[in-house]
């Protein structure tokens, strides 16, 4: 005859419960993060190594942000606002001097679709994780890099770098042009 479990073993199993639970969550977020990136590439077309997973050193802010570049798994990480976060560095190579951008990419599973925040406002709501699915993630992602170096230095002397996804600097300007 076996000994009844007590409260005790009751609270262990959930704990081991729990555990297993982040962990699978865990690893269904880091692929998800990960097919984002190859899929980006690809919608993009540009070489294999032009998005990279950013893990970022220091404070929040333009002025603090230090990154280093990592794999999906150490860059991707859970906030207290239930989004899993992952910041990208994209890097174009056109004639003459490359530059690179960053950008962040938050989302979180919920049952069995993927809610994504880009630019801190844009939710997107994948039924599924397809490349169907994620198409239009993508055209915002372009859409916006592509709005940051055609109108970014306009807007910014207008003082109206507000309605920019991508921040808008002199200092940026410098980076765009080589320069810093």
């Amino acid at each position: 005859m076996s000994t009844p479990q007590t409260r005790y073993q009751d609270l262990c199993q959930a704990l081991d419960g729990a555990r297993e639970r982040f962990k699978d969550y865990r690893s269904q977020c880091g692929f998800f993060a990960a097919t984002f990136a190859r899929g980006l590439v690809e919608y993009l077309g540009g070489p294999r190594d032009m998005v990279q997973p950013l893990k970022r050193l220091g404070e929040v802010g333009p002025a603090q942000d230090h990154f280093e570049v990592t794999d999906i798994e150490d860059a991707l990480y859970l906030d207290e606002d239930t989004y899993w976060h992952l910041w990208l560095r994209l890097t174009l190579s056109p004639k003459g001097a490359s530059d690179s951008i960053e950008f962040e990419l938050k989302f979180k599973q919920l049952e069995k679709r993927y809610v994504v925040n880009l630019f801190g406002h844009e939710d997107f709501e994948l039924p599924e994780l397809s490349t169907d699915a994620l198409r239009p993630v993508y055209d915002e992602v372009f859409a916006s890099i592509k709005r940051h170096y055609e109108d970014g230095l306009r807007l910014f002397l207008d003082k109206r770098g507000e309605y920019l996804h991508l921040g808008f600097s002199a200092q940026r300007q410098m980076k765009i042009i080589g320069g810093g």
